[in-house]
């Protein structure tokens, strides 16, 4: 199992010419925690996909790892964002099983995608407030606005 983090902030950062701005990746068997992450005031020039949740972690530390662990996700605060020239929408994919829950976003601004891009979202839940694209469905939680503010 993983241990976890919680409580971080970043924030005030330019990235340029990058496969993803912000990322986060965690995988079943893992185990652990992601919690209350704040990441905030970033702009990105030609940064592929500004926004991915992924799984992907499939290295474990010894061979007494549980597989059936999944990682509990909770509490990722994502503010004022700008990415230019960007050619992916926003992956958020959770873990099936775990839902990667309270996911806030104000104030993101995704530019260069083309019209037909989409954002695509699995097993995450939260709210968002000022986002360009409009995100997909599971972002639109009015029940969770209030853990945002």
């Amino acid at each position: 199992m993983s241990g976890g983090i919680s409580n971080i902030t970043i924030e005030d950062l330019n990235i340029w010419d990058s496969a993803a701005g912000v990322r986060i990746k965690s995988d079943q068997g893992r185990g652990g925690y992601i919690a209350n992450i704040s990441i905030s005031n970033f702009v990105m020039n030609r940064v592929k996909m500004a926004i991915r949740f992924s799984k992907g972690s499939n290295d474990h530390p010894d061979e007494e790892w549980d597989p059936k662990a999944v990682p509990i996700v909770k509490g990722i605060f994502i503010s004022n964002i700008t990415s230019l020239n960007s050619t992916k929408a926003p992956v958020l994919n959770g873990i099936e099983g775990t839902l990667f829950d309270g996911v806030c976003m104000k104030n993101v601004t995704i530019l260069g995608l083309a019209p037909s891009a989409k954002w695509h979202c699995a097993f995450v839940s939260g709210f968002s407030s000022a986002v360009f694209p409009t995100p997909c469905p599971q972002l639109q939680n009015i029940t969770v606005s209030s853990m945002c503010s």
